[in-house]
């Protein structure tokens, strides 16, 4: 690899030890078995769009402070040594990107402790410190000029990288698009209905248990010890 000039990452479950922000606060909030789920599951059989379930999901949060929206999303636990792998990709001089499907109130709060050069989620819109139950998507699976794909091969643009200078990391089969932009794909923890999809659609995958792995990773690349 000639060099790194961008490192982007997925959010939930990848930076963080929850698969979804969504569901995270769904059920900090008691609505999700019975409630919110259904929306999932409506999603997952292919009845609803992407953007409607994100429609349908916010809208539950109708009327909330934004301040305890943003309080019970700061409580999210990091994954160990996160701080350090952003921290090493600055250092590298590439800039470290949060590409997610997940809450732009976590990207946004991950952004300005973690450091993140660039960071895209998806926007639940406020008014006067409170949630209007409506949302703007900015990042999904099925339009084509919003998937983490679209996103990046942007990025690459912007940044005048090339994929032997772009790695990705994620954890699940909903980073594929990504995964197949970069030269470098590695999948941390994936969850394991996700494994056999990405391996055989990323064959150059490279999985680890651990974050913090990702750190000697970069440095090989970058040919430094």
């Amino acid at each position: 690899m000639p060099g790194i000039k961008l490192v982007v990452f997925d959010m939930d479950g990848t930076i963080t030890r929850e698969r979804s922000s969504w569901e995270y606060l769904h059920r900090r909030l008691g609505i999700w078995e019975g409630q919110a789920e259904k929306y999932q599951e409506q999603f997952l059989a292919g009845e609803i769009s992407y953007e409607e379930f994100c429609r349908l999901d916010a809208a539950m949060w109708r009327g909330l402070p934004l301040q305890r929206v943003e309080a019970l999303l700061s409580e999210i636990p990091l994954r160990r040594k996160a701080a350090e792998v952003v921290a090493a990709v600055r250092q590298l001089g590439a800039k470290p990107v949060l590409l997610s499907t997940g809450l732009q109130l976590l990207a946004d709060r991950l952004a300005g402790s973690l450091g993140f050069w660039y960071a895209l989620a998806n926007e639940l819109v406020h008014h006067s410190g409170i949630l209007t139950g409506q949302v703007v998507v900015h990042v999904c699976t099925q339009d084509p000029h919003k998937t983490k794909g679209a996103h990046l091969r942007r990025l690459m643009d912007r940044v005048g990288a090339s994929p032997a200078e772009t790695v990705t990391v994620g954890d699940s089969d909903g980073d594929l698009e990504m995964f197949r932009e970069a030269g470098l794909a590695v999948a941390v923890d994936p969850a394991a209905g996700s494994l056999p999809v990405l391996r055989e659609q990323v064959p150059r995958l490279v999985t680890v248990r651990h974050l913090a792995q990702v750190i000697p990773m970069l440095y090989d690349l970058k040919g430094e010890k």
